[in-house]
């Protein structure tokens, strides 16, 4: 189940907020780790992660505090998004720092989330992506 994770030099943690945190099938792989986290096999990867609910807030914050607490027991890296809020082309629009928040409710993937929020999820991607690379030297 893990292989994949374990080879990788970074995780990025996602799921949609439910009910003020993540959704339940997040927290069983969240369970699941426990092995990882006895035999440090996480530490120092990098670390991050995004949320989506239907509103604006959503409570999303809550589910980025979980997966980054997660991280730390883990012993991981986080990092978070490194955009500032609001620029003109809509990056951030939630305003969050410590991972990627989106808006979206039941629609189709190519009208939620919208544009501005799936630039903001690459842009995270990028910035791990960037990071790691740095610690490869």
């Amino acid at each position: 189940m893990f292989a994949q994770l374990d080879a990788s030099e970074a995780i990025i943690f996602g799921s949609p907020t439910y009910m003020g945190g993540p959704a339940a099938q997040f927290k069983a792989f969240a369970d699941a780790t426990a092995s990882k986290w006895f035999g440090r096999a996480w530490r120092d990867k990098i670390a991050a992660g995004f949320s989506v609910s239907l509103s604006p807030s959503g409570d999303k914050f809550s589910t980025l505090q979980y997966f980054h607490t997660l991280a730390m027991q883990h012993g991981m890296i986080w990092v978070g998004l490194g955009e500032m809020p609001l620029p003109a082309n809509g990056i951030d629009r939630l305003g969050s720092f410590g991972g990627v928040m989106a808006q979206a409710g039941q629609e189709p993937t190519e009208i939620a989330p919208n544009a501005p929020d799936k630039l903001t999820g690459e842009l995270l991607g990028k910035r791990v992506a960037e990071f790691a690379l740095r610690l490869e030297k």
